[in-house]
């Protein structure tokens, strides 16, 4: 079956990969020599015996994932032919490279092997460096596919940051006779040759390259190679410009072929064993992968955010940009290699991965730290993302502070606007609050005259009857003022349920005397009708302007009317442009005045704009209700026509009630009895309480200074069931009075008094242990209730 030479060649390749090469020839001294000398050469084989035994090797294999490189296949096998070999190869896609061996020297005979897929050729007798050179060309070729398939692999871990498209060339198999021409060629890479495939074979292979002179001569040395071994052409890269002009890099490698050799002479040459391989794409792949890689490394050392990469099982940062080592000096960090600096106390990174593992192309982190005495805000944005195996995270610090700080800024401003533009409304309707406030101080001033002049006249029922026309007036003077200090405190509340039906009367009332008696106000409520989430004293400035611009629109008799109903049907915002959907509270301010022309319908609502004369208006008005109501979630619809009137509507969100909201808790009082305990700064407010008091029975001591009245409490706590205390008081303000009591006692019952509106500050009072609320001037009943209430001394003290 042929022999083999005892000359060898150079080393063996280093394939990076583990070698499985199987050998199948029925002549079992022959198969083992050729697995002697592949061992030799550092190419360690399996050796079969049968067509049979050989297949079902391959097969198996390929199914265990360990697939043998290359088969060397003897042609002559008498139970399964080597061709049906190659032929169940290729039906079942085994990827083996196989090197034929066998005495035949035709070509008829070769080519329809190396049609079925025979990587190479080796006429039996054939040298040991032949074997050798084909066995390494063939572990070469499978190796470049594993690249491929590696670098495939890797361009798919980084998608995200890269993408590529590898395609492995396949390879063009050619063989010349010793005179340089065709005598086989395949055509796997047609489409890339101009030349037409099959008008090629017996003619030289120059043809293969027509009108082409300059490749000609660059290959004229290596195309119809006469060398072998590592002499032989491996690799030589050139460039094919097609008649469409598709550039393709393709890459030959090629080795002579001789007959008779021997180990003192090559024998006789008959002609070259060539392959072509497209390696466009690997090329164009390889540049792309470079290019991507810079690009990445760029974007990521320049980028003006603090940009890092960690693993998210232990915090260890693998990549960093300098902007990150400048966040770390900010924050002064010593020990920066992980990442958990970044999360004090630490166990918030667990957090922060779990909603990193929730969200992993996108999530957001903000933290606070103190840096230098001064509070610094800051931002982490981050993503998963696979780096060799491991789960990482690429993320940015940003500094957030300067935006932080410019956002309150803005926020400040604005409120300061909107306080200018609360303060402006009540400058347009100051004149018609002093005329009713006269009126009232009027009617009180009065009616104490008539009874001080014409007492000894009076009966006791007509000096009741005045004594309660003060006292009504006084009522009215009371409600004004706590309107107006309602609606001019700076403060920003807090967006609650609320009927908005009090809040809107409360507006009508205060304004009644600054419209002209000309104008007639229709106020119109639907019912049921929802609470709304507001802040009350907001919404008031929204609909005073409204009232205000109504009234200026209207010369002479005119009517307005503000019409509050539950929407049902769809609308658009007349400034943001966003559909507004059914079930909105809508308040509908329409006036019968001129109008405003389509020209202006755009513009009303931007800073500054007035249609008002110079000294006469700001311009905040309008701007200020839309940012209002779109703080409020809320909407605006404009509707007008110069001539015939306006109708602004306000689309605020409904809630649902809950009757404890907005109110102060009741604290139940335990049962105690003992001294009450008065304390404000106002001796006649001091002693009218205590008068009061005392007139029901109630043991009570009054201080109209908050130290000394601490100083009482903490002496004879245990003798007091009740204090009631101013909250605006010099020295000791009635807040701190209450502090300091509690630091000795906890559960004494208190009445909290003010001159002020309540606000958000109830739910502070609240926690301090605040059982009542008081808003001067109260009713002596109101106050005798929650004195009774909370001592629980009602029927001994009126006995």
């Amino acid at each position: 079956m042929g022999y083999f030479s005892l000359y060898l060649v150079g080393q063996a390749f280093d394939v990076g990969f583990t070698l499985h090469i199987l050998i199948v020839d029925d002549d079992v001294i022959h198969g083992r020599s050729v697995r002697d000398v592949l061992a030799a050469h550092n190419y360690p084989a399996d050796v079969a015996t049968t067509g049979h035994d050989g297949l079902a090797r391959l097969r198996k294999a390929h199914t265990d994932g360990n697939p043998y490189q290359v088969l060397i296949l003897d042609l002559h096998i008498p139970d399964l032919m080597g061709v049906d070999v190659l032929s169940a190869i290729k039906t079942h896609g085994l990827a083996v490279k196989t090197v034929v061996l066998s005495g035949e020297s035709e070509l008829s005979t070769i080519a329809p092997i190396l049609k079925l897929g025979a990587y190479d050729y080796l006429r039996k007798p054939f040298q040991v460096p032949e074997l050798i050179t084909s066995v390494a060309n063939a572990l070469s070729a499978f190796q470049l596919e594993q690249e491929n398939k590696s670098m495939q692999a890797e361009a798919a871990s980084n998608a995200r940051l890269y993408q590529f498209l590898l395609n492995a060339s396949p390879d063009l198999i050619y063989m010349l006779d010793e005179h340089g021409q065709f005598r086989y060629l395949n055509h796997q890479l047609d489409g890339v040759f101009d030349a037409d495939y099959n008008s090629l074979t017996q003619t030289d292979w120059q043809h293969l390259f027509v009108g082409r002179q300059n490749l000609v001569d660059q290959l004229q040395h290596q195309f119809n190679e006469r060398r072998t071994g590592i002499r032989a052409t491996v690799g030589e890269e050139f460039t094919y410009t097609s008649s469409v002009g598709n550039q393709h890099t393709l890459e030959l490698s090629a080795i002579g072929l001789y007959e008779g050799r021997s180990s003192d002479a090559l024998g006789k040459f008959i002609g070259t064993y060539g392959v072509i391989r497209d390696v466009t794409e690997t090329r164009r792949t390889r540049q792309a992968l470079h290019q991507s890689q810079r690009k990445f490394h760029s974007l990521f050392v320049d980028s003006p955010d603090a940009v890092f990469i960690a693993r998210i099982e232990d915090g260890l940062i693998i990549e960093r940009n300098p902007n990150f080592d400048n966040i770390c000096a900010v924050m002064g960090v010593s020990d920066d290699r992980h990442d958990s600096f970044l999360w004090t106390p630490e166990h918030q990174r667990s957090d922060f991965i779990s909603g990193l593992a929730r969200n992993p192309e996108h999530f957001d982190w903000t933290f606070a730290r103190d840096v230098q005495g001064e509070p610094r805000f800051f931002e982490i944005r981050a993503r998963q993302l696979e780096l060799e195996g491991e789960l990482c995270m690429i993320a940015t610090v940003r500094d957030r502070t300067h935006e932080r700080r410019a956002e309150q800024d803005r926020l400040t401003l604005q409120e300061q606007m909107q306080q200018a533009g609360r303060m402006e409304a009540i400058g347009q309707v100051a004149g018609g609050i002093a005329h009713d406030f006269n009126n009232i101080l009027a009617s009180i001033i009065g009616y104490a005259e008539l009874i001080m002049n014409a007492r000894a006249r009076l009966s006791e029922d007509q000096v009741d009857q005045y004594l309660g026309e003060v006292v009504t007036a006084g009522h009215r003077a009371r409600d004004l003022i706590s309107q107006m200090l309602t609606f001019t405190r700076a403060q920003r509340g807090e967006a609650h349920p609320v009927d908005i039906r009090e809040t809107i009367s409360d507006v009508s009332r205060m304004l009644r005397a600054a419209i002209p008696a000309s104008i007639t106000i229709d106020t119109v409520f639907a019912d049921p009708l929802p609470a709304v989430i507001v802040d009350p004293v907001q919404i008031q400035q929204v609909v005073i302007n409204l009232l205000i611009n109504a009234r200026d629109a209207i010369n002479g008799n005119g009517r307005i009317t503000i019409n509050v109903f539950e929407e049902t049907q769809p609308a658009v915002c007349h400034t943001c442009g966003e559909p507004i959907t059914p079930g909105n509270v809508v308040i509908r301010v329409s006036d019968d005045g001129h109008g405003i022309s389509k020209e202006l319908l755009a513009k009303v609502f931007e800073m500054y704009f007035t249609t008002r004369e110079p000294g006469q208006g700001t311009g905040f008005g309008l701007w200020m209700i839309n940012n209002l109501v779109h703080e409020h979630h809320g909407h605006i619809t404009l509707d007008s026509t110069a001539g015939q009137g306006t109708s602004f509507g306000i689309y605020l969100p409904t809630a649902e009630v809950d009757a404890t909201d907005n109110q102060l808790l009741q604290v139940p009082a335990p049962q105690m009895s003992g001294r009450i305990v008065v304390v404000d700064d106002e001796v006649s407010v001091a002693n009218f309480i205590g008068e009061v008091l005392r007139d029901k029975g109630y043991p009570t001591l009054v201080f109209t200074e908050s130290p000394q009245a601490l100083d009482y409490l903490e002496r004879n706590i245990d003798d007091v069931a009740l204090l009631l205390t101013d909250g605006s008081m010099p020295l000791i303000t009635g807040v701190e009075l209450i502090q300091k009591l509690r630091t000795f006692n906890t559960q004494l019952p208190v009445i909290y008094i003010t001159a002020y509106t309540q606000s958000t500050d109830s739910k502070a009072l609240t926690k301090l242990g605040v059982n009542r609320y008081l808003q001067k001037p109260f009713s002596i009943d109101d106050m005798l209730a929650a004195v009774a209430d909370l001592t629980k001394t009602e029927e001994t003290a009126e006995s």
